[in-house]
């Protein structure tokens, strides 16, 4: 039996997650979200007495504390997987190269704000936060969800001159996801930044904008892969992401990795 908490659990990647871990009834899925009446998550909550709603939100410190208060009191005081997957970027200025971001400080502030938010800032509170129930479990991993946007060579390779703020704030919780790793190493805790794929999370029917912003970037990873077709269903890049957290050990920890297992195939 195994314990498993994931943040931003209501919907896509998050989501997945939490529907694959709970096929496997032996397992305690605790999925923080910040409203646990969205409908998708507590219906499958709801008929799934393994998954346990817990409110929490990654960018309110005083949430996680409580969300972690709530997590013990579900699991005994332990937990042996920490998949911190909340994200947020600021979708106007994704197409922003560097040089075109402006000279004002506190548009360009609320331009990074909501990627730093998620990625760093929450990134801290929410390890640090379930680090107590980490310490007292089996497995003691940690998994916090990157992107490959965030690799030097994919974005010489792509022409990836844009998404500057998400790609930073990935890049920064890779090196953070290293220092932890060197922290915690002597408590054989194991930490890992993890790109789940260029994954289509799209829910309903696409605007034309949007798929021709994906069919652009298409053409630019096609730079790296060749062979790329498109993006990947939440299903399977969760799947290939479970294996890879299945296989974390001492060695790896302090990686960044793909939901493939390596470092060149982001796709």
């Amino acid at each position: 039996m195994s314990s498993y908490l994931i943040t931003g659990a209501s919907k896509g990647i998050g989501f997945e997650f939490v529907r694959q871990l709970a096929t496997d009834t032996t397992n305690t899925v605790l999925a923080v979200v910040r409203n646990p009446d969205s409908l998708n998550i507590s219906k499958f909550a709801s008929s799934h007495p393994n998954v346990h709603l817990i409110k929490g939100d990654v960018m309110d410190p005083k949430s996680l504390l409580e969300a972690a208060s709530a997590a013990a009191a579900i699991t005994g005081g332990k937990l042996d997987v920490l998949i911190h997957n909340s994200n947020a970027v600021d979708m106007a200025t994704m197409p922003y190269t560097p040089s075109q971001f402006p000279f004002d400080v506190q548009a360009t502030r609320d331009m990074f704000e909501p990627s730093l938010n998620t990625a760093i800032y929450g990134g801290l509170w929410t390890t640090n936060a379930f680090l107590p129930l980490i310490e007292k479990g089996v497995q003691k991993k940690i998994v916090h969800i990157s992107s490959g946007m965030a690799d030097l060579d994919l974005i010489k390779k792509s022409g990836l001159s844009y998404a500057v703020a998400y790609s930073v704030s990935k890049a920064g919780m890779n090196v953070q996801v290293a220092k932890y790793a060197t922290e915690l190493a002597p408590k054989n805790i194991k930490v890992l930044a993890l790109s789940p794929g260029w994954v289509d999370t799209w829910e309903g029917e696409m605007p034309s904008e949007v798929a021709q912003a994906n069919q652009f970037m298409l053409e630019q990873f096609r730079a790296e892969d060749p062979s790329l077709q498109g993006q990947i269903r939440p299903e399977e890049s969760v799947r290939k992401s479970l294996e890879v957290i299945e296989g974390l050990d001492s060695e790896k920890s302090g990686s960044f990795m793909s939901h493939n297992g390596n470092r060149v195939d982001w796709f």
